[in-house]
């Protein structure tokens, strides 16, 4: 179910850590192993202030300025910061939960580290009946399930989703995030609002690549930053 966080008092600046490889979604959970010095400073400003940080996705090319500011993509999730590990060489472990999808509108401060003015995009379902959502249900939740047959004894973990409650909004993003999807596919779920486009993305690519005989897709850069969800 959703994590019910105010977000009624939000400042609308949320400070950036972008990543290239890892895209966060509302409802789930990310590790995150904070080394740098820049953002060990967001860190120890973020939890004085909102506990709040914006996982960002770097476009390609980000490494030939990665010290500097490379260029991320529009779209963003605000997360909070759920738990916290100082170690003792000043770096920590953080577990971020992601709450809502959002839109860069400019940056505020750019070192030395992003700052940016957001825009909460609140999820749209303009179209949408009860029988269109029990029928998106249904059909993302059979052709799971036949994900998960296709991994079976290959070490890959799926969440169990059969008997989840989560809304149909949540339930896409949870198998958007489990199953492999290369990091464009997924900025271009996080950029849309529209459930019901969202929806009919993920089952056209599920459809497709169970037709193929499995999901010729890889989790090499699934590893401890990858999200997981968060689902109670």
């Amino acid at each position: 179910m959703e994590q019910k966080i105010d977000l009624q008092n939000f400042s609308g600046n949320l400070p950036l850590f972008p990543l290239p490889h890892v895209v966060l979604f509302p409802n789930t959970m990310l590790p995150l192993h904070i080394f740098e010095r820049r953002y060990r400073k967001m860190l120890k400003a973020t939890l004085k202030g909102e506990k709040m940080i914006g996982i960002a996705v770097l476009k390609p090319g980000w490494e030939e300025n990665y010290e500097g500011n490379p260029e991320i993509y529009p779209a963003a999730c605000m997360g909070t910061i759920l738990k916290h590990e100082h170690l003792h060489d000043g770096r920590s472990n953080v577990l971020l939960l992601g709450l809502k999808r959002v839109k860069i509108k400019n940056i505020v401060t750019p070192l030395p580290y992003r700052t940016a003015s957001v825009a909460i995009m609140e999820d749209c379902c303009e179209g949408l009946d009860p029988a269109d959502v029990k029928d998106f249900r249904r059909k993302l939740l059979h052709n799971y399930s036949e994900y998960v047959i296709e991994f079976a004894g290959t070490g890959k973990k799926f969440p169990t989703l059969s008997n989840s409650k989560i809304d149909l909004s949540y339930l896409i993003d949870a198998i958007a995030s489990s199953i492999g999807l290369p990091i464009e596919e997924l900025v271009r779920l996080l950029e849309e609002i529209h459930v019901g486009k969202r929806a009919e993305y993920v089952l056209k690519r599920m459809e497709v690549q169970l037709k193929k005989g499995g999901p010729k897709v890889t989790f090499n850069h699934v590893a401890e930053d990858f999200p997981r969800l968060h689902l109670n």
